[in-house]
């Protein structure tokens, strides 16, 4: 039988980077909440909130002795646990670490669509040099993460208002990341579909102090040999 040759192409498979970095980023991000959960059942809220913030250092620790740099957006993210693990424990008052997802959450939603509108696609960032998506990829994944997030944080603000705090730990721990996985896992179709076979990720025009010079490389901390090395092909 003649081969058909109007076939669409396959879709390209996830770089295998990509998956290892994704799988990391998972263990990383629950291996703290579980931990507040465990400590909840058995200390209390205080206690959960002491090993949550414990956890978080831990982790932020682990990711920079892998990579000796620490991107900024994580950095942000556990800077902002910290803060209100924090208050929740020095001013003994649980609003404060139920408000986090409303306030992290709503943050990020905005300031995806922000960085799309100013012509730097924070989504970019968030997929890595790994996995570079063509314009009509990264606009359909900045509009639909800036949607969801501002989605979680409203319905997180709808529920730490009417239950009370032993089922607001288990939305939190439970629902919250059962719906980042599920929207995780809707996404990755979309990235398959836009992934760009290699070269730079076709982002918008950026001017002005808006304008990156080379946004894979800006991290906290000391920059890589590689890193350098891209930054001086990608000036």
């Amino acid at each position: 039988m003649a081969h058909d040759s109007t076939a669409p192409h396959d879709t390209p498979d996830l770089p295998p980077r990509f998956r290892r970095r994704l799988l990391r980023q998972l263990v990383t991000e629950l291996a703290p909440l579980l931990i507040f959960f465990l400590v909840f059942l058995a200390k209390g809220l205080l206690w959960a909130c002491a090993a949550y913030g414990g956890a978080t250092i831990i982790a932020f620790a682990a990711a920079w002795q892998a990579h000796r740099r620490i991107p900024v957006l994580p950095s942000l993210t556990a800077f902002l646990v910290l803060l209100f693990a924090g208050l929740t424990i020095a001013l003994d008052d649980a609003t404060f670490i139920k408000i986090k997802p409303t306030v992290v959450n709503g943050f990020y939603g905005i300031l995806l669509g922000i960085g799309w509108l100013l012509g730097y696609p924070l989504v970019a960032r968030v997929l890595g040099p790994d996995a570079r998506l063509d314009r009509t990829g990264l606009r359909i994944v900045t509009i639909a993460a800036s949607i969801y997030l501002l989605a979680l944080a409203g319905v997180n603000e709808l529920v730490w208002r009417t239950l009370p705090t032993e089922q607001w730990v288990l939305f939190k721990v439970f629902v919250l990341v059962g719906c980042n996985l599920l929207f995780a896992c809707a996404m990755l179709p979309v990235v398959r579909r836009h992934l760009q076979a290699g070269g730079a990720q076709d982002r918008p025009a950026a001017t002005g102090r808006f304008a990156p010079r080379h946004p894979e490389a800006v991290t906290l901390g000391v920059p890589n040999d590689t890193t350098q090395a891209e930054a001086r092909e990608h000036p």
